[in-house]
């Protein structure tokens, strides 16, 4: 009589205390970066980069020439998000995390050289400004690639519309649910609330900090990317994150017995 063989099955893991704390430095990132390139690149959104559509439908209207750097920021950004899946990819999971992050990193401190090497404090030369905004958006590209390759979120850190959305019907379940149980309400608002309001402390430090600072505001996502790579690393796993790794396969499992 032979015994059923035992395959493995990932164990399902909610996600901690790290890992909302690491999707809430994200979103303070994404919310500096994105305020501090619109400031200082021209009108250019390097996190919220499909708002450059809206900006160059304005434009077009009104007679005037697009600005390079929204022309080309949909297009580097699809660019790095590829260049970082295939990155994570060939990365372990782990490893793959570390990356990513790093590779985010490297970008802001590259804005952040680009200004410390012309010494400009209020505004860069066009070229130098081009090559700076599309840095930054090479940045969000891989925060956005690291949020849905390595987490496996569907939350953004970079564009609050969705977000915002399941906050109001998140607390509007909370007194009368229905499509989103009291409980479903309760887990959307812990997930997104913190997000929401990391861009909004974001946005509002980085327009700060541009008045007082002018370019050098760039050195604050830039130093604040380094304290979201150790966070990321220890992170705990998604469920989805776990169930992406390779299962053993029947024919392997050492409890397997005819």
């Amino acid at each position: 009589m032979s015994a059923k063989p035992e395959i493995a099955q990932p164990a399902p893991a909610a996600p901690g205390g790290n890992h909302l704390a690491l999707m809430a430095i994200l979103s303070v990132v994404a919310g500096l970066v994105d305020v501090t390139g619109f400031l200082c690149f021209g009108h250019v959104f390097t996190a919220h980069i499909t708002g450059n559509l809206v900006v160059m439908a304005a434009q077009a209207v009104d007679g005037g020439p697009p600005h390079v750097a929204q022309l080309l920021s949909i297009p580097v950004f699809g660019l790095t998000v590829g260049i970082a899946y295939l990155l994570a990819r060939r990365a372990r999971v782990s490893r793959g995390r570390r990356v990513l992050l790093v590779g985010q990193s490297l970008m802001l401190f590259l804005v952040f050289g680009l200004v410390f090497r012309t010494r400009h404090r209020d505004a860069l030369p066009l070229t130098d400004a081009v090559l700076g905004a599309m840095m930054a958006v090479a940045a969000m590209a891989f925060q956005n690639a690291f949020v849905r390759v390595s987490l496996h979120q569907g939350s953004t850190t970079s564009t609050m519309t969705g977000n915002v959305a399941s906050l109001v019907i998140g607390l509007l379940a909370l007194v009368w649910p229905g499509p989103w149980t009291r409980d479903e309400a309760a887990k959307k608002l812990r997930s997104t609330l913190p997000l929401t309001l990391g861009f909004l402390v974001g946005c509002v430090v980085g327009a700060a900090s541009v008045a007082s600072l002018g370019l050098w505001a760039f050195s604050l996502p830039a130093l604040l990317s380094l304290v979201a790579i150790p966070v990321g690393a220890t992170a705990p796993a998604t469920s989805a994150a776990q169930q992406a790794l390779p299962v053993p396969s029947r024919s392997s499992t050492p409890n397997a017995r005819l």
